[in-house]
């Protein structure tokens, strides 16, 4: 039996070794963010930007989408992209609430707190 490696050193070697695997891998990972981050501020930021998305129907929706000097409006289907109209970005800016938010984060949330009061405990009833 002298021979044979000891289960116990043999699982410590494979578990330090996946550390190792996974530590390399998360480094790597790390370094493309940080590498793709520096190039997008090199390049200026987010150079388009979809300000308003409205679905109409299966696979079918409108967008605008904002483009350095011009916004445009978007049919956007299952296969296909067509261009509705073309504005300027002043005009748009013009029309739009600064305060108004769309993001879909908080009306999430609105949305499950009106849920979760609808829902009685059963020590209230």
């Amino acid at each position: 039996m002298n021979g044979t490696p000891d289960m116990f050193t043999a699982a410590l070697q494979m578990i330090a070794s996946l550390g190792v695997v996974l530590a390399a891998i998360l480094l790597l990972l790390y370094g493309i963010r940080k590498l793709t981050n520096r190039r997008m501020v090199a390049a200026g930021g987010k150079r388009i930007e979809v300000l308003e998305s409205h679905y109409l129907g299966v696979k079918k929706t409108i967008s605008m989408v904002r483009v350095p000097g011009k916004v445009l409006v978007l049919g956007i289907s299952g296969d296909r992209i067509n261009l509705l109209d073309t504005l300027d970005e002043d005009i748009v800016r013009q029309e739009t609430p600064p305060a108004a938010t769309t993001s879909f984060g908080p009306m999430l949330s609105d949305r499950l707190k009106k849920i979760g009061n609808g829902f009685k405990r059963k020590e209230d009833l």
